[in-house]
């Protein structure tokens, strides 16, 4: 796999490049079927695939101020990616001057004149260029005129729901594991750095947890809950294990803006603190609530172990 930072110059080092442009935020299921359209295309023209993407989201630079909350990181984009079976990457910072090209200019200046793009692939929905000229029609205009071939991907459903990024978010921010694994097609992770937290699981509950600071502030966090996950560890061995998503309720925890993620892992007791660990979601199995007790906290914990190894043993 090749990264680039900008749209390379071809010189000739690139056949027939087959592009696609767009966010790919999730490179979830509806993405998967441009790519693969664009893989099938770019070995008809015994070509090279190409995808254009972003490192940040264009309507935080759009809408300066706007929030928007990512489904994969830079990271995890370029792995999805590649595991798709792309060989080049185009990740380009969208910046202001970016945004004021107008599709002409992104079009012939750079996806015609410097990458000398063969064919085109672009998803139902997507358009670029300043004020979102460059749609399917202008596309097939211009393909007259400077012969690049142009195909157009149709909408994927899950169901009656057309697959699309903000679909993605929602179900995630619902907890709904099993829905975003199908969306996906890949179940769904968060990564982050073991940081110090009270200390109270392992002293006093007897089930130590690693608490992550998740590596991507914007990254969205699941719904407050108890999941069934598996932990990729430093070393690269997978353990299951059951993690909260909360504010500690029992423990009177306080209102923050940020969700507090701890994880307990299966047959594990190594000190992870500073640690980097890869958490994947299987099952949210319940809500957080607040216990009267320690002591029914701690049943209440056996139960959720039992549960989420059955889980986990049938979800090899």
């Amino acid at each position: 796999m090749k990264i680039y930072t900008e749209i390379p110059q071809n010189t000739g080092q690139f056949k027939n490049p087959v592009v696609t442009i767009g966010n790919f935020d999730g490179v979830h299921t509806g993405h998967r079927k441009i790519i693969e359209t664009l893989l099938h295309k770019s070995r008809e023209h015994n070509g090279e695939p190409f995808v254009i993407t972003f490192r940040n989201h264009p309507r935080t630079v759009i809408h300066p101020g706007s929030v928007c909350r990512v489904i994969t990181t830079v990271e995890e984009k370029q792995k999805a990616l590649y595991e798709l079976g792309v060989t080049n990457i185009v990740m380009l910072d969208f910046t202001r001057e970016l945004s004021q090209l107008t599709a002409d200019q992104f079009y012939n200046g750079l996806l015609v004149e410097r990458l000398k793009a063969r064919e085109i692939v672009i998803g139902y929905d997507h358009a670029f260029g300043k004020n979102r000229e460059g749609n399917i029609d202008f596309l097939l205009n211009l393909s007259q005129q400077t012969g690049v071939e142009i195909t157009q991907i149709g909408e994927e459903s899950c169901g009656s729901e057309i697959i699309s990024s903000t679909l993605l978010r929602s179900e995630i921010d619902n907890g709904n594991m099993d829905k975003v694994e199908k969306l996906l097609g890949r179940r769904y992770t968060l990564s982050g750095k073991v940081v110090n937290g009270a200390g109270r699981g392992g002293k006093k509950l007897g089930f130590p947890t690693a608490n992550i600071l998740t590596d991507n502030p914007d990254k969205i966090i699941p719904s407050g809950g108890v999941y069934a996950v598996r932990v990729t560890l430093p070393s690269g061995e997978i353990k299951g294990g059951m993690l909260n998503i909360g504010l500690n309720p029992t423990f009177n925890g306080t209102e923050v803006t940020e969700k507090f993620i701890e994880v307990n892992i299966f047959d594990f007791s190594a000190d992870l603190y500073g640690e980097y660990l890869t958490v994947e979601f299987y099952d949210r199995i319940r809500d957080e609530k607040k216990f009267p007790s320690a002591q029914e906290l701690i049943a209440q914990l056996k139960n959720d172990e039992s549960l989420i190894r059955k889980i986990l043993d049938e979800k090899k």
